[in-house]
């Protein structure tokens, strides 16, 4: 038997016992009107199977607003089955999450999906519903509050706000980073990354989210300032962080990166930008021009999505990511490319990407952007056949109403770790992947909108690797549990500095 078909039996069969959001090896269809303010009444209708399932196969797509917690291994593989034939699954578990973190938003307290057991409030949903993942915490709400406690949980205030837009209310979205790991609040004078601009020579943006188990558990206790990891008193050189799920805590940690255009182009004057609209879910964003020192608001529509779900089987985080359609080519109906001008001029060459914007520290950006050209360099993976990403992808959308805007949207990779009780962090001389829990792909999970200028294994050396997985496990030398804000982000218990672009608020936190 392969050391992979015994991990993943063991796998299958605790996942069995902890069971997940809806079992799809039962076929499961259920209807509710739950809420998360009131009292419900659920009705279900179940259909059970007596033949197992095919393998590999994909399962059956649930439309929940719950996010799953357990990856639908089946309890018998064949012998010697391979990472490859395992890849169905995890897509699955990359499309659930992604259907229940953009599930509508309850509207009460943060992370409350509305209904999350009835269906037909995902699929009659408008491209402009604010959603569940909307409602997570900035990472500016937790790394940038200086001397004073970042607010709980379910408060959209701050004792200190960004002082870029002050125009913005707390509860509106402001975009303030033109890297996905760069902000104009940070002190940090170092490029992580580089910015991307789209056709219409608009930088792209970018956020940060964190879930309220991950958030809490940074945020810590009240009464323990030592639990505060958001300073850096707390993490001393050598600390081992260990988020959620953990003795602790079971629940899971959820870290969301987002990556946003501007739907406002000036080089759309034919109507086409009315017709674009309808492919993107948009939000209405605040949105700072570091070149002009202003703070506008903009229609912004989502170009990429990475979701890191850390669970209880999968130490080393499941590692999913989405873009738009229309990103790079093939098109899709005939529709532009946002970071493609549908020619060869210029040549993306072997590393995916040109015209990469000059760009050495946060707020200093060329006044006048030449659009990136963009191609994908790594595919989305064809393999196992008939339950390859692709085809998970046309599953999903098979599932989903013709109008609905998730249509879209598509799955490029899952990437995750096949062996989990083999971690040695990098400063402990750990060697990726096989001290990363072997990460499944090794290589290429990237997102053309968020990892643009990765692509290539070469280029990615200095950012440790053109994965997901071989990137934060290199994060505070792999002390710091694939967080790189953890490992970047923690600053000195003391008021802000003058040159801070945060500002005191009227809301005042307890230390």
């Amino acid at each position: 038997m392969s050391t992979t078909r015994m991990l993943f039996l063991s796998f299958a069969l605790t996942a069995l016992l902890l069971g997940c959001k809806a079992s799809p090896e039962t076929a499961t269809t259920s209807t509710s009107t739950t809420t998360t303010s009131s009292s419900s009444t659920t009705t279900s209708t179940t259909t059970t199977s007596t033949a197992p399932p095919a393998f590999p196969s994909i399962p059956p797509v649930v439309i929940s607003g719950n996010i799953p917690t357990t990856v639908p291994i089946p309890p018998n593989p064949p012998p010697n089955a391979t990472s490859e034939q395992f890849r169905p699954y995890f897509d699955w578990f990359s499309w659930e999450s992604f259907i229940a973190l953009n599930w509508p938003a309850s509207g009460v307290g943060r992370g409350n999906p509305d209904q999350p057991n009835n269906p037909s409030v995902f699929t009659s949903m408008t491209n402009t519903t604010p959603v569940t993942w909307g409602t997570y915490k900035a990472n500016w709400e937790l790394f940038d509050q200086y001397d004073k406690r970042p607010t709980p949980w379910n408060d959209y205030n701050s004792p200190y706000a960004p002082a870029l837009c002050p125009q913005a209310k707390q509860t509106d979205k402001q975009l303030l980073m033109v890297t996905k790991g760069d902000t104009e609040l940070s002190d940090v004078n170092q490029a992580f990354s580089f910015p991307l601009v789209d056709q219409s020579s608009n930088y792209v943006y970018f956020e940060v989210r964190y879930n309220e188990q991950q958030y809490n558990w940074i945020r810590g206790a009240d009464n323990t300032p030592a639990t505060w990891l958001y300073l850096m008193k707390n993490l001393p050189p050598g600390t081992v962080v260990s988020l959620p799920p953990n003795p602790r805590n079971p629940a899971d940690s959820i870290m969301i990166k987002a990556a946003w255009r501007s739907l406002g182009g000036t080089q759309n004057t034919s109507g086409l930008q009315d017709k674009l609209r309808q492919r993107y879910y948009t939000v209405n964003a605040w949105v700072y021009n570091s070149q002009t020192q202003q703070c506008t608001q903009q229609l912004m529509g989502l170009v990429g999505f990475h979701i890191a779900q850390k669970t209880s089987l999968f130490t080393e985080w499941v590692w999913s990511t989405f873009e738009q359609v229309d990103n790079v080519p093939p098109k899709v109906d005939n529709v532009p490319s946002s970071f493609n001008n549908g020619t060869d001029n210029p040549s993306t060459g072997t590393q995916g990407f040109a015209n990469r914007p000059t760009y050495t520290a946060p707020g200093q950006l060329p006044p006048t952007p030449t659009p990136t050209q963009v191609t994908r360099l790594n595919p989305m993976p064809t393999t196992p056949p008939g339950a390859s990403t692709v085809d998970v992808n046309n599953t999903f959308h098979a599932a989903l109403p013709k109008n609905s805007i998730w249509q879209y949207y598509q799955l490029v990779t899952t990437q995750w770790p096949t062996n989990p009780s083999q971690f040695k962090a990098p400063a402990n001389r750990g060697v990726y992947p096989q001290d990363c829990g072997g990460a499944f792909p090794v290589n290429g999970a990237v997102n053309t909108a968020l990892e643009t200028y990765f692509q290539s294994s070469q280029l990615a050396v200095g950012a440790f690797g053109n994965s997901c997985m071989s990137c934060h496990y290199n994060a505070g030398t792999g002390l710091r549990d694939f967080s790189w804000g953890l490992a970047r982000r923690p600053h000195q218990d003391a008021p802000p500095p003058s040159t801070s672009k945060m500002k005191a608020t009227a809301q005042t936190a307890a230390k």
